[in-house]
């Protein structure tokens, strides 16, 4: 995945520059002496004055220069050391020597004389230096104790996920974006652009469909790319088996997932499988409407199950009234079940649900859960979207059936 996080390291020390601070410090020590706190001790007032000074007037190499010198020395006490590495480290940022400010502040920033919110400023701002440096461990390690703290923004979990990932180490890139994902929801917020990419390209790499699919869900659902739906419907293909496959199509075709002459004349011989000609012609003529079958076997076939399912309709659609009414008779739900799936096969939405919700009254429908999940369909297509949210929501069954309804949910908001 290539590089797209753009960093600015200047204003996260915006507020970082001590030298003011330590100015009015030397102030106080000259005319106060029973200053409160620790204080820089006195043989080092003038030398850090004079890179006080360099600073203020921008001359960074002076500034460092002389700070370097007095860095370390035996006799400096502990925050001696604190004061001059701080002063050091933003005047190698404004040299933009990096490697001396991340080497400064790392002396700094845990320091006992740093308060919190300092810390957090400098932490935040190693993270960023140590990722443009490419130095991805520092990276992580600066960015995991900002998490910790509970002092992390946005800018902060996605460099150290990225970090992760472009050390190659895919599993903790996976799993601390899934976490910020699921943060960002359990706030009611929308999860980052960013973060769902990471997601799914870690899930990738590591060559988890399973980690892939809920990932792409994600994806589907806040930002959905042009490859999303596609992959969405290879994954579930994959996962779900046989029995799902229609309910994939169905799923993948309301969303424009579907790419390839041969998904819709597969798609169109499973409708006609199941004795569901009305949806094999509709699948067709909208593959032709879209121009997909461009090769002539393709359209050969598709060609071959249109006459095929115009035939089949044109035999079945006028009796459907009459055996509506014949399951409206019966006991069992089972009847009402396949002529509500017919109904919604020949787009005729509001006759499915009254069909469906005869049928489950009834009970005894085989496969009561993908009829539910059809009942959602049809509820949506009538233009009832409350009702059909509360119907894909019911949804039980395998996993792929469950990711099919909560995808179609997508539909309802």
């Amino acid at each position: 995945m290539r590089n797209v996080w753009v960093v600015v390291i200047a204003a996260v020390f915006a507020l970082a520059l001590p030298v003011g601070a330590m100015a009015q410090q030397v102030k106080n020590q000259k005319n106060a002496p029973a200053v409160k706190g620790p204080t820089v001790s006195k043989p080092l007032l003038k030398p850090l004055a004079a890179a006080q000074e360099a600073a203020k007037k921008e001359q960074w190499a002076e500034c460092i220069s002389q700070l370097k010198a007095l860095d370390g020395q035996p006799t400096n006490a502990p925050y001696d050391n604190y004061v001059i590495n701080d002063i050091l480290g933003f005047c190698a940022l404004r040299a933009n020597d990096s490697a001396l400010a991340i080497a400064s502040w790392a002396k700094v920033v845990d320091s006992e004389f740093a308060e919190a919110t300092r810390s957090a400023t400098l932490r935040k701002g190693l993270l960023q230096l140590s990722y443009q440096a490419k130095d991805y461990s520092g990276a992580v390690t600066y960015g995991r104790r900002l998490i910790e703290l509970g002092t992390a923004d946005e800018a902060v979990h996605l460099l150290t996920i990225q970090s992760l990932y472009l050390q190659n180490d895919f599993k903790g890139a996976e799993t601390m974006s899934a976490a910020y994902v699921a943060s960002m929801e359990s706030a009611g917020q929308t999860p980052p652009d960013m973060a769902l990419q990471l997601y799914a390209s870690s899930c990738i790499k590591q060559d988890d469909d399973a980690c892939t699919l809920r990932a792409l869900e994600k994806q589907a659902k806040y930002f959905p790319k042009k490859e999303t739906w596609p992959n969405l419907t290879l994954l579930m293909l994959r996962a779900g088996g046989e029995t799902n496959t229609l309910n994939v199509f169905r799923l993948s075709r309301e969303m424009g997932g579907l790419l390839r002459g041969e998904e819709y004349t597969e798609m169109a011989q499973l409708a006609l499988e199941r004795g569901l000609p009305g949806e094999a012609q509709s699948v067709i003529e909208e593959g032709k409407e879209k121009g997909i079958f461009t090769n002539k076997s393709n359209l050969e076939l598709a060609t071959r199950l249109l006459g095929t399912a115009k035939a089949q309709a044109l035999a079945d659609k006028p009796t459907l009234l009459a055996q509506d009414k014949e399951a409206a008779g019966r006991k069992s739900g089972e009847v009402d079940a396949r002529i509500a799936l017919a109904f919604l096969s020949y787009a005729e939405f509001e006759r499915s649900v009254a069909a469906y919700e005869r049928g489950f009254a009834k009970g005894n429908i085989k496969n009561v859960e993908e009829a539910r999940l059809n009942l959602g369909i049809a509820q949506l297509k009538a233009g009832n979207k409350e009702a059909a949210a509360a119907t894909f929501a019911a949804v039980k069954g395998d996993e792929t059936l469950q990711r099919v309804a909560r995808l179609w949910t997508l539909k309802t908001k």
